[in-house]
C-alpha cells in the first residue's frame, strides 16, 4: 500500500519517481533522515515492479554483528566455523529474483562493504565453507543517511560501493521541508490506530492541526506517527483530537518565531519567559546548564525566575 499522500503532497512526486523505478533491475539508494519513510519507499518501490510476487528480504545492517555479516548476506555450510552446527541460506539467496532491501547500508564496517561490494559486481554469492558460486537475482535497494557522501569523503564509506548502489538515486525530504504532507499523514495514522484497534474514527480539530503543521519534527513521520499513537492510547475518547490532547513537550517545543501570522504577536517579555521555560524543561531544572545555555549566571536565572513565578 502506498504512504498517506495528498493531492498537493511533495509524497505524490517521489511515488511518480518510484514508480519510474519500479520496473527497472538496477540498484536504487534512497537517502533521507531518520523516520522520513524509506523503508515504506523501499517496499512500495517493491510491489510496483514485477518482482512482487517474489520475496522482500531486508537486512538490518546496524543490528548485524561485524563478525557475522558474510554469514548474514551469503549463508554458510554446516562446520564453516564454530557456531554453525547446521547449514543456512543467505539472505542473497533468500531473495531469490526479489528485492533485496540494505537498510542503513552506511553502518556496515569497511570489510562488510567490501564483501558486498564483490557480489554486487559479481553478482554471485558463495556460502562460507562452499565453493560452489550461486548467482545474484535480486533487486538491491538501500537507504542511507543524507551524511552518506560526507562519509565517503572522510574514506568510512568505500566510493565504488556508493556508486554501485546509486545508480538509480532517491532523496526523501524531511517533513519540516514538506509541511503538506503533515495532515494527510496525521490523519491516516489516525485512522490506521482507530481500525486496527476498532475504535470509532477521530477527526483532527483545526487546533491541532495548526500544532502539528507548526512543530518542526525532528523525528519526522515515524515522530508523528509515535505522537497519534501516544494520543489515542492516552485517555482520549472523544470524537476529535484537539491541541490540548496532544503532548505537553511537543507543544512546549514549538517555537514561538512559527507563530500563526494572523495570531497576536508576543511581547518581548512573554518570549523570554517561554524561552526561560523551554530551557528548564530541556535541562530538566538543572540550574547550572540552564544558565550555561542562557549565558546568564545562576544568581540571574534565579531571579528570573522569581519574576516570571517559573517553580
Amino acid at each position: 500500500m502506498a504512504p498517506a499522500i495528498s493531492r498537493r503532497s511533495s509524497w505524490r512526486a517521489l511515488l511518480r519517481q518510484s514508480l519510474r523505478y519500479a520496473s527497472a533491475a538496477a540498484t536504487v539508494l534512497i537517502t533521507g533522515e531518520t523516520g522520513v519513510g524509506k523503508d515504506a519507499l523501499a517496499r512500495y518501490l517493491h510491489v510496483s515492479g514485477p518482482r512482487r510476487a517474489d520475496p522482500f528480504v531486508t537486512v538490518d545492517c546496524p543490528a548485524m554483528p561485524a563478525t557475522l555479516i558474510e554469514a548474514e548476506l551469503f549463508g554458510h555450510e554446516r562446520g564453516a566455523f564454530t557456531d554453525a552446527t547446521r547449514a543456512r541460506v543467505g539472505r542473497f539467496e533468500l531473495a531469490g529474483q526479489g528485492t533485496l532491501y540494505l537498510d542503513a547500508v552506511t553502518s556496515l564496517p569497511l570489510s562488510g562493504q567490501g564483501a558486498l561490494l564483490r557480489a554486487i559486481e559479481e553478482r554471485t554469492v558463495t556460502r562460507l565453507g562452499s565453493s560452489r558460486s550461486v548467482p545474484v537475482r535480486a533487486r538491491i535497494i538501500a537507504s542511507a543517511e543524507p551524511s552518506i557522501e560526507q562519509r565517503v569523503f572522510d574514506g568510512r564509506f568505500r566510493s565504488e560501493l556508493f556508486h554501485r548502489l546509486r545508480v538509480l538515486p532517491i532523496y526523501v525530504p524531511p517533513l519540516r521541508e514538506r509541511p503538506g504532507d503533515i495532515l494527510p499523514l496525521a490523519r491516516r495514522f489516525a485512522g490506521d490506530f482507530c481500525r486496527s484497534w476498532r475504535r470509532r474514527q477521530v477527526k483532527i480539530a483545526p487546533d491541532a492541526e495548526e500544532v502539528l503543521v507548526r512543530y518542526h519534527w525532528p523525528g519526522n513521520a515515524r515522530e508523528l506517527r509515535h505522537v497519534l499513537e501516544r494520543v489515542l492510547l492516552g485517555a482520549h475518547s472523544g470524537t476529535e483530537i484537539r491541541a490540548a490532547d496532544l503532548p505537553r513537550d511537543l507543544l512546549d517545543r514549538i517555537d514561538v518565531c512559527h507563530a500563526a501570522v494572523d495570531a497576536p504577536l508576543p511581547t518581548l517579555e512573554d518570549v523570554e519567559r517561554r524561552y526561560l521555560a523551554l530551557t528548564l524543561h530541556r535541562t530538566h531544572g538543572n540550574q547550572t546548564q540552564a544558565a550555561v545555555i542562557l549565558g546568564i549566571s545562576r544568581k540571574a536565572l534565579w531571579e528570573k525566575r522569581k519574576r516570571f513565578d517559573l517553580a
